[in-house]
Formats: structure tokens, C-alpha cells, sequence
């Protein structure tokens, strides 16, 4: 026998080893070959669409509903529907379930609707259903139309509607409709800017157009609350919210005198959006002044003082005539106040006069009262004195002082001195002591006393007279002056008295 060489040996093991990887190569082509047959097969044999059943039609609304159906293997799901039998679409692509629910929206209120169901399974087999029909809750529409010619006149266009079958007639139909539609369910026009038609001191009306008929509103605020940069800068509405007009006008209430308002109208259509004005101002006339009393509180010889009383604040003048000399003269007060008293002066004695009172507030608005009559006499009665008050100020030191001031109020120009004594009881006449008399009559009087001692009880009056010599005196009051203070000796002792009664013997004391 030969011998092999090594080199024949290894040329051997290659050319196996090719072999056995091309034998393996071929089982594998023939396997996928072979499945691929066997898959192709499977798939063909298919052939039957879906059974379709149980077509439904659930939670029907004026807007929306659901179809179902059933399938007796696993498809997808298609609805075809419409307001004839062109019908539209709406699908679930995945071909994996029997029971099949579709959810249909934006449909009309009160509309009848075509339409079919389809399921096609995995193998593209396709199954349609006959044509079904449903109708929409609510209604279709033309019940809610109030204006008869409007009702006729649709019901003409829908007859006439459903006799045109052309595509294009039909499409050039629906763009009409469309830009009509536009035009409705565009925002009112505000045309031109709103007025203030009439304007008190609580109230405003507000007029302005439209061009179609919509509601009224207007949103206002005070100055003070209004807010540019707020996304609702106005805190208050009024108007009318159910009425469709183009002629609008609105009677703003509930507003404050003298105040300036910002405001803007509104206006809505029954459908659509809102029409709004830019922001204007208006302000409120300030509440008129009435003279609520016109008083003649005294007359003297050459004087004569009156009340008046206002129901807001104003100025307040009095204009008086010499009914003899017919001169006339006016004495006033500029402040703005609810209650003035003017006295008029160097009135011409035993002369009569007729006196009016005018006042006027902030604005400018003025008010005149009814003429009053009377005549200068001699004065008899005595000066009334009122709103007397006292205060005292302690000044400790070495030597404690007491400051005590006394104020009060005449009725007329007088001049007055204050009287006092310590105690309450009445002593005899030089025990008390008096001021010095005024210098000059006054309504006003104030009165500084020192000579008060502490932790003591005076009692005081005032005397007054006025320029015809009429004396007043007023009641008696009662005045308590502070407690001097006590030094921080006097406190330690008093301390040790109370615990000590021989303390208080220090110093001599017996």
C-alpha cells in the first residue's frame, strides 16, 4: 500500500469540509424553500370575508353617535356615512378585533344620516354591509327660526335644493352657502364710536350701532379700579343680554357723583363672536347743592348772623339788600363745608333787609335760596358761651409749676375774663380771682392760668360781654389740677411707714 503524503492529507480534510458546508447550505435553501410553500399556501387558502352582524346605532345625541357590529373573525373597521349615500369615512386600520365600535361627531342636530359598516381581515378579504339609516336628536333647526318670511323661504331653498343633482351647480351652491355663513358668524361692527346720550350724577346712557343685530352690553370701571394692562379691566356689566338690535342703548345706574368712568361697549350676535369698542371715559356731574336750612340765628343793632346747611359741602355767601337805600353787599365763606355761619356787619340800625343765601360745590353748580327779611334792633340778649374746656400741665422741678389753659366759644363777638377760687364751696368775693377783660371782642377765647397749686380743686366761670353790653356768665365748673410727683425720698419713707410707724417720727415728727 501507498503512502499518503501529509500534503495529500490536509488537500483531503478541505475538500470534506467544503462538501459537508454546501450539503448544508442546500438543506437550508430547501427548508425556506419548502416553508415559504407551505406559508404561501396557508395564506391563499384564505378566501371569505368577515361575516358582518349586529349592525347597531347607539347614543345617538343632536351632534354625534355610535355605530357597532359584529364580525366573525378578527378585521378592521370602517364606517361610510353621510347625508346621502356619498358617503364619507372614518376607520380603525387594525385588523384585530370581532366587536366593533366607531364613535361618529360633529354631525347636525335633527338630521338623517346614511350609512354602511365594512371589515376587511388579514387576508384582505373585505366584507360591506347594506345602507342603514339613523336620525339625530334635537331638531333641524328652522323650529328655532322666529321670523316666518325666514322659515318659508328656507323650506322653498331646501326643496329646491334637493331637485339639483349636478356636481358642479351643487359645489358652487355650497361655496355661496359658506361665504353666507361667514358674513353671519363674523363679530358685529361697532360703527363709529359709542356716545353718551345723557349723563347725571348717578347715571349714564350709552348709545352706539352695529351692522346686524346683536346684544347690548357695557363694562365699565371707576378710574381709580381700572387697569389697561388687566386681562378684564372693567369690574362692573350692565345692558341688555337677550335682545338682537342694531340701534343700541344702555342706562348705566348705580354711579358715584363726580367721577371719571372708563368703559368700552359690547356686542353678540346669536352666533359668533363678540364686537368690542376701544376704551373711552365719561364722568358723572357732581350732585347738585341744596340748601337744606337758611337760619337767622341773631340780629343786633348792626349785625346779623345766619346759618346755612348744605347737603354736600360747598361755599357759602349771603347776598343782602337795604330794602331803603336798595344797596346791596354779599359776605361769604370760600371753604367747602356741609354748615356755614356768616355774619354780616355794619348793617344800618332800625334798617330792614332781604337776604339770600347762595351756594356752590366743586363743579361749579349753584343753588340760590329763597329770600328772607329782616330788620336791626337793638340787642338785648346776652352772649350764649359754650364748648368751654380746660387743660392742665405739670412741670416738676424745684419748684412745681401748673399750666392750665381754658378755651371756649361765643355766639357773637364779646369780651370775657375768667373767675376762679380753690374748693368747690362758694367763699367770700376776695378770695377769688379774676382775669383782666379782653382787649377786643372775639368769638373765640383762650384763657393760660399758673397760679394754680397741685392735687387741688378749683372751681371756675367765664363772664362775657357783648358790644350792646349784654352780659352772660357761664355755669360753674370744676377744675382738678395733677399730683405733684413725688421724689424717690418721699417714696422710701412712705415705704417704711407702712411697715414701720416710728419712721414717720423722723425729722421731729410727732
Amino acid at each position: 500500500m501507498d503512502k499518503v503524503s501529509t500534503t495529500e492529507k490536509q488537500s483531503i480534510k478541505r475538500k470534506t469540509v467544503a462538501m459537508l458546508v454546501c450539503a448544508a447550505l442546500a438543506f437550508v435553501w430547501v427548508f425556506v424553500v419548502l416553508m415559504k410553500q407551505e406559508v404561501t399556501q396557508a395564506i391563499s387558502s384564505d378566501n371569505d370575508p368577515p361575516i358582518i352582524t349586529n349592525i347597531s346605532v347607539d347614543s345617538v345625541t343632536g351632534s354625534s353617535s355610535v355605530i357597532s357590529w359584529v364580525t366573525d373573525e378578527p378585521s378592521d373597521s370602517i364606517v361610510n356615512f353621510g347625508l346621502d349615500k356619498r358617503y364619507g369615512l372614518i376607520t380603525d386600520p387594525i385588523p384585530n378585533k370581532k366587536n366593533h365600535s366607531l364613535y361618529l361627531t360633529d354631525l347636525f342636530p335633527g338630521t338623517a344620516y346614511y350609512f354602511r359598516v365594512m371589515s376587511t381581515d388579514e387576508s384582505g378579504n373585505r366584507n360591506i354591509s347594506g345602507d342603514f339609516l339613523f336620525t339625530t336628536k334635537g331638531t333641524s333647526g328652522l323650529e328655532r327660526v322666529s321670523n316666518e318670511k325666514q322659515v318659508a323661504l328656507s323650506k322653498e331653498i331646501m326643496d329646491l335644493l334637493s331637485k339639483i343633482t349636478d356636481p358642479i351647480a351643487l359645489a358652487a351652491i355650497a361655496k355661496k352657502l359658506e361665504e353666507q355663513g361667514q358674513k353671519i358668524t363674523e363679530a358685529p361692527k361697532i360703527v363709529g364710536h359709542p356716545k353718551i346720550d345723557d349723563l347725571g350724577s348717578d347715571f349714564a346712557v350709552i348709545i352706539w350701532q352695529t351692522d346686524k343685530a346683536a346684544n347690548s352690553v357695557v363694562e365699565l370701571a371707576e378710574e381709580k379700579n381700572y387697569s389697561a394692562e388687566s386681562d378684564n379691566p372693567y369690574n362692573s356689566t350692565q345692558g341688555e343680554l337677550e335682545e338682537q338690535v342694531t340701534e343700541h342703548r344702555v342706562h348705566v345706574s348705580g354711579l358715584v357723583p363726580g367721577t371719571v368712568y372708563h368703559f368700552r361697549v359690547s356686542s353678540k350676535g346669536e352666533i359668533g363672536p363678540t364686537g368690542v369698542s376701544l376704551d373711552d371715559t365719561f364722568t358723572t356731574k357732581s350732585l347738585l347743592p341744596e340748601i337744606r336750612s337758611f337760619i337767622l340765628q341773631k340780629v343786633q343793632e348792626d349785625s346779623a348772623t345766619f346759618l346755612v346747611m348744605a347737603n354736600i359741602p360747598t361755599s357759602a355767601s349771603v347776598e343782602y339788600t337795604n330794602e331803603r337805600t336798595r344797596e346791596v353787599k354779599s359776605k361769604g365763606d370760600p371753604t367747602l363745608l356741609t354748615t356755614h355761619t356768616i355774619q354780616l356787619n355794619n348793617l344800618v340800625f332800625g334798617a330792614s333787609y332781604s337776604a339770600i343765601a347762595k351756594i356752590e360745590n366743586e363743579a361749579g353748580d349753584k343753588t340760590v335760596s329763597k329770600p328772607t327779611r329782616f330788620v336791626t334792633v337793638r340787642d338785648a340778649t346776652a352772649p350764649a358761651i359754650s364748648k368751654v374746656t380746660n387743660e392742665s400741665t405739670l412741670f416738676p422741678g424745684e419748684e412745681t409749676k401748673i399750666q392750665t389753659i381754658v378755651s371756649w366759644e361765643t355766639d357773637e363777638p364779646t369780651t370775657c375774663r375768667f373767675s376762679f377760687h380753690m374748693g368747690i364751696a362758694a367763699g367770700p368775693k376776695d378770695e377769688s380771682e379774676s382775669s383782666e377783660w379782653d382787649a377786643n371782642p372775639t368769638l373765640t377765647h383762650v384763657q393760660v392760668i399758673t397760679a394754680l397749686t397741685p392735687s387741688s380743686v378749683y372751681k371756675f366761670w367765664i363772664e362775657c360781654k357783648d358790644r350792646s353790653g349784654n352780659d352772660g356768665r357761664s355755669e360753674d365748673f370744676v377744675l382738678i389740677t395733677p399730683e405733684k410727683e413725688k421724689s424717690i425720698i418721699d417714696v422710701i419713707i412712705e415705704n417704711f411707714s407702712g411697715t414701720f410707724g416710728w419712721v414717720k417720727n423722723i425729722g421731729g415728727k410727732k
